[in-house]
């Protein structure tokens, strides 16, 4: 949960989780679309779907037991050189470096590393620092109190140097320039795109469909369409809902929202639907990529942020409350 979340938002969410899937057992039987609701505001939804994988592997090839080995480890379903690390170091004692952004964060301060911050070099070089450091002992607990100090003192911006045990060896703190390591990369331009979404309404419960796509695959959405320009975006929207029976209503005032996925800010306009005139009884295609949910029920379904922002901005679900 906290590749690319905060602590802050994951904290919560994570006991609520272990509440829902106890037990590797417990995640390893359960559904996708149930994990993907457990995961649901989280982000980066292919994590969940990694997750219940390894479980089930987990229980079908080594009798239900994870693995010690990171090596093996590495052998599951989202388990990438440092999730494997963390895991065979932390549970297991495992002498293996595992570095994420806090502990990459500290040792590219204590030693002014040049690399910027994602590259190769720079990994190559946190590694073998986090290496030398290492005890043999119990060297889980240095990789723990690396990224305890990364996160809590150590961190991004205004770096708290004063309360760090290791000021006195920081080079970067020596130079002055803490804030200035690790070197930051360039990032992708923020693209800027259009999308249209429309929100029908029966009898209380809106109808969203199953996504396809690679990031949002399995979670439920309203049906929408992106495009080069508002207008292009809502003549998209209109042959998209053909095939479901559906058509935006006519000279209605679409709502508006906005959210940011991965580099593209989008731009969202939500429109009512209705039944078209050849379809006046609503009847939608196959039920397991076409679902009607009602507010209470969409509350709790496996949906990503950007299906509850389409769904306030339409007025089926209502603003959180801030107080």
């Amino acid at each position: 949960m906290l590749q690319q979340t905060t602590v802050a938002t994951v904290t919560p969410r994570y006991a609520a989780f272990l509440r829902r899937f106890p037990t590797l057992a417990a995640l390893a039987r359960a559904s996708e679309e149930d994990v993907l609701a457990a995961w649901s505001g989280l982000g980066y939804y292919a994590r969940a779907r990694n997750l219940r994988l390894a479980a089930r592997e987990i229980r079908r090839v080594h009798g239900g037991r994870l693995p010690r080995d990171p090596e093996v480890l590495r052998t599951l379903p989202g388990f990438g050189r440092y999730t494997a690390a963390a895991v065979a170091s932390l549970a297991y004692g495992a002498r293996v470096p595992a570095a994420d952004a806090n502990v990459a964060r500290v040792l590219s301060r204590l030693h002014a590393l040049r690399a910027a911050a994602g590259s190769s070099a720079h990994a190559k070089e946190v590694l073998a620092r986090s290496t030398a450091l290492l005890a043999r002992g119990r060297p889980g607990d240095v990789t723990a109190a690396l990224m305890d100090l990364g996160q809590l003192v150590c961190k991004p911006r205004r770096p708290a140097c004063d309360a760090c045990p290791l000021e006195t060896h920081c080079e970067a703190r020596r130079r002055g320039a803490a804030g200035s390591f690790p070197r930051p990369r360039a990032r992708p331009e923020t693209r800027r795109a259009c999308v249209a979404a429309a929100c029908a309404v029966r009898g209380g419960r809106a109808l969203l469909v199953r996504g396809d796509d690679v990031l949002l695959r399995g979670l439920w959405q309203f049906p929408a369409a992106e495009g080069r320009s508002p207008q292009d975006a809502a003549r998209r929207l209109r042959r998209a809902l053909a095939p479901l029976g559906l058509e935006l209503e006519r000279g209605a005032v679409p709502g508006l929202t906005r959210h940011t996925m991965v580099h593209r800010r989008l731009e969202i306009r939500v429109y009512p639907a209705r039944a078209a005139s050849r379809n006046p009884t609503f009847e939608t295609p196959d039920p397991k990529s076409v679902r009607w949910f009602s507010a209470k029920r969409l509350a709790v379904a496996a949906i990503p942020t950007l299906t509850r922002r389409v769904a306030r901005a339409a007025g089926f679900l209502a603003e959180p409350s801030r107080g």
